[in-house]
């Protein structure tokens, strides 16, 4: 064998190929199998030796361990949009209890600070010890200088546990977590094909899926976990920062740009100067120590601005005709409905017209929350080729205007009734009865 003792990792499909260009029509395909054996008998033999796994005791409460796991094969879509997504999962292996949180961005500071805030809290307190790879949010990955984070150095001593990760490229090393990664998303799949449908209505309804398969998962690991819990550090008063920060300021087009992205804020805060709190689903928007607005936060790199109709609705009915040549015009649209009833009124009505009849029906779904029900009205009205008639749909939409208040009548008391009270006759002193 003297192939495999120059690399002993040649498959046997590999050798036998080689075997017939050497002598051509001595071997033949269905020798396969013989050639699998006698390779397997070598390596028992003569071949090199292997990594062998070392079983380890995992005492209870002494670690947890956090890794991030893409999930995009899932197939996952929200009200038919795709959601490519990772789970950020934590293992505490004595235990065997797991936590996996949807996490929609890349592995980033705020996606591991969240994820490990959660997971804590759902324990119940903090083990000793908190095992990664080598994160780029937690490690600094530099041949000369391979220590921790400011951020992530802080987020563990704020929890009082200790950090560690394995070594860097070795992932068998984080096997306690590295396989619960790869059965929680099978349990998912199959949960999934059991449902018999991957579109979620919501993302909150998909992470609630998931949190009922993991609840599933853990529920035969009750006993172990309860030794785990009372082995825990108790949680701190407060939650660690879970966000990184930033810095912008909201144009005179009501919008700031966060990340190279630019998010529709409501108007009153154009010049202002905001600080941003940056999550991995979300931001929060401060004016000083106010929050002053929240917005979804945006990852689809095909996309550079999120704006919402309902934040600049009031100003846009002021003026109706600046909705044709808007630019960010076709990103107002609540859904794609609404979409085709713009495009059936322009081509019907005319531009001026069609932005005064379409932007009518925007603050109508805004004024009076029935964006779902007029969108429902408008689809009947596109499949029964009708036009809208704003005014009509105002009149069937519009809540109704509350009636006036009952007026209340109160009857006075004359005071000089009370002067008759002073006229009362006093009342006769007891009588002593004598022997």
């Amino acid at each position: 064998m003297p192939l495999l003792r120059r690399d002993a990792q040649l498959k046997a499909v590999t050798l036998l190929c080689e075997l017939q260009r050497l002598h051509p029509g001595r071997f033949a395909d269905g020798q396969v199998r013989t050639l699998e054996r006698r390779v397997r008998q070598w390596r028992a033999t003569e071949g090199p030796s292997r990594p062998v796994m070392f079983p380890q005791d995992h005492p209870p409460g002494w670690q947890a361990l956090l890794d991030f796991t893409v999930c995009h094969e899932l197939g996952v879509t929200i009200a038919g949009i795709a959601l490519p997504h990772r789970l950020g999962h934590v293992c505490c292996p004595h235990s065997g209890w797991q936590y996996a949180q949807v996490i929609l961005g890349g592995e980033s500071y705020p996606a591991l600070a969240e994820t490990l805030r959660m997971a804590l809290e759902a324990l119940g307190g903090v083990p000793q010890t908190l095992r990664t790879d080598s994160l780029s949010a937690a490690y600094k990955n530099l041949r000369q200088q391979e220590d921790l984070t400011v951020r992530f150095e802080a987020l563990c001593r704020h929890y009082g546990c200790s950090p560690t990760r394995n070594t860097l490229g070795v992932a068998h090393e984080n096997g306690a977590v590295e396989s619960p990664n790869g059965h929680l998303k099978v349990r998912i799949d199959q949960a999934l094909r059991l449902r018999g449908d991957r579109d979620f209505a919501t993302l909150d309804d998909y992470r609630a899926f998931v949190a009922g398969i993991v609840a599933a998962a853990n529920a035969p690991r009750a006993e172990a976990l309860a030794v785990e819990r009372a082995a825990l550090s108790p949680l701190p008063r407060f939650p660690g920062v879970t966000w990184t920060e930033a810095l912008g300021t909201v144009s005179r087009f009501s919008l700031i740009t966060v990340l190279g992205i630019s998010y529709m804020v409501p108007s009153r805060l154009m010049g202002h100067r905001l600080v941003v709190r940056i999550y991995d689903d979300r931001l929060e928007f401060f004016a000083g120590r106010e929050r002053v607005h929240s917005s979804q936060r945006l990852h689809d790199p095909l996309r550079t601005r999120l704006v919402n109709y309902r934040l600049c609705i009031e100003a846009l009915i002021r003026k109706p005709g600046a909705f044709a040549r808007l630019v960010y015009r076709d990103d107002l649209h609540p859904n794609r409905t609404y979409a085709r009833t713009w495009e059936r009124l322009r081509g019907s009505l005319g531009e001026h017209a069609a932005c005064r009849t379409y932007v009518r029906l925007l603050h109508l779904a805004h004024r009076h929350a029935c964006e779902a029900a007029l969108g429902a009205r408008l689809a009947t009205l596109l499949d029964s080729d009708e036009m809208p008639d704003a005014e009509a749909l105002r009149a069937e939409f519009a809540a109704p205007v509350p009636g006036a208040l009952p007026v209340l009548h109160f009857r006075t008391a004359d005071p000089a009734g009370y002067d008759a009270l002073r006229c009362l006759p006093k009342p006769h002193p007891p009588q002593v009865a004598t022997a």
